[in-house]
């Protein structure tokens, strides 16, 4: 789909407006040209017309790519990103070109982006460009892209809590949830640290003719707010950090209780598998063998030892949590997990394989800023 929004001279809304076809620059004006989901040589053929050199087309329709600037004489391209949330919740970037030349501003993009759709909706209530030039279109598109920014890290923040509780019960969901939520800071911060330069460029005193003094200072805004929202980053990456130190420590102490239970039953039934063997030995005169009760004073002793050791490893605190009570589930659950470990490990190598196979193995919206 293609918008194209003219400025006459001084105005700060569009004074025309076209939808579908190349539209006319206003005499003394510019106009704005959003292209959203076209095909390369509808992209290729609208951005020749404003004599685009071909190096910049071929970038814009290549791969996406990291934020970046080139500077012309009379032009400048700008390669930023925005962030879409998946369906699971994850984020992902998008990259946003722009071509800014002295009468007209191009932006071509995959699907909706917010700040766009946002700034389009704004002209329809009436309200203008804070610096109607192009360079100051660019600047607004940004600074509306980054506004958006701290709404991803709040919802990132409000996930901690939960993620916290997890992590203090050893819930291994709390461990997955940390691994993406530490992709999408990842993510996030790979595109805002090289964007956060591109704007400190464009505001620079004394840079390219293009950029008025106004847009500068619109700039410079957009880029301490990028610092802000970047500190807020390392915030929730420290967060992050402890959560999943949390979750190591709590998974630890559990398995430390189960192997402690665990080596107390094979303490206590130790002596009493050696009884049982002593007495279970092929030879004619065993003690006890021939008595009447000689069964039960048997079972009776090792009731006693048992009791014994078990009273000892109390003293010695070596038991005591879990309650008697819940020492069967205990067992149950170290013996449960000493058979699926290798069950796990398998399909923990599965599924690294996959995310390889699918290009998904690195460490972990709108952002056109």
């Amino acid at each position: 789909m293609i918008r194209a929004f003219g400025w006459a001279p001084g105005d700060n809304l569009p004074s025309a407006r076209w939808e579908g076809f190349l539209p006319e620059i206003p005499q003394g004006g510019w106009v704005w040209i959003d292209m959203s989901g076209e095909s390369p040589t509808a992209i290729a053929e609208l951005c020749s017309s404003f004599d685009i050199p071909k190096s910049f087309i071929d970038e814009a329709l290549a791969e996406a790519s990291l934020p970046m600037i080139e500077e012309r004489r009379e032009m400048i391209y700008v390669v930023l990103n925005a962030f879409r949330s998946t369906p699971e919740g994850r984020l992902v970037p998008s990259e946003v070109d722009f071509f800014i030349g002295p009468d007209f501003a191009i932006s071509v993009h995959e699907g909706d982006i917010v700040s766009t759709t946002t700034v389009q909706e704004r002209f329809d209530q009436g309200i203008g460009l804070t610096v109607p030039t192009p360079s100051g279109l660019l600047a607004q598109l940004a600074m509306v892209g980054s506004r958006r920014l701290p709404a991803l890290i709040d919802r990132l923040e409000g996930q901690l809590d939960l993620l916290e509780e997890l992590a203090m019960a050893a819930d291994a969901r709390a461990l997955n949830e940390v691994y993406a939520l530490r992709r999408d800071v990842i993510v996030m911060r790979r595109v805002l640290v090289p964007q956060r330069q591109i704007y400190d460029e464009l505001a620079e005193p004394g840079g390219h003719p293009l950029v008025d003094e106004e847009s500068r200072r619109e700039f410079d805004r957009v880029a301490d707010y990028q610092s802000q929202v970047l500190e807020s980053l390392e915030t929730a990456r420290s967060l992050l950090g402890s959560v999943l130190e949390t979750y190591r420590g709590a998974v630890a102490d559990r398995t430390n209780e189960i192997i402690r239970v665990l080596t107390v039953f094979s303490a206590i039934l130790l002596p009493l598998t050696l009884i049982s063997g002593v007495f279970g030995m092929n030879f004619a005169d065993i003690p006890l063998a021939d008595h009447e009760y000689g069964f039960w004073i048997t079972v009776g002793v090792m009731a006693l030892l048992a009791g014994g050791l078990w009273y000892y490893f109390g003293r010695r605190r070596f038991v005591g949590t879990p309650r008697l009570s819940e020492l069967p589930r205990a067992v149950g659950l170290g013996i449960y997990q000493v058979g699926t470990a290798p069950i796990r490990a398998v399909a923990e190598g599965i599924g690294s394989t996959i995310r390889l196979v699918t290009g998904n193995a690195d460490e972990p919206g709108d952002g056109a800023g």
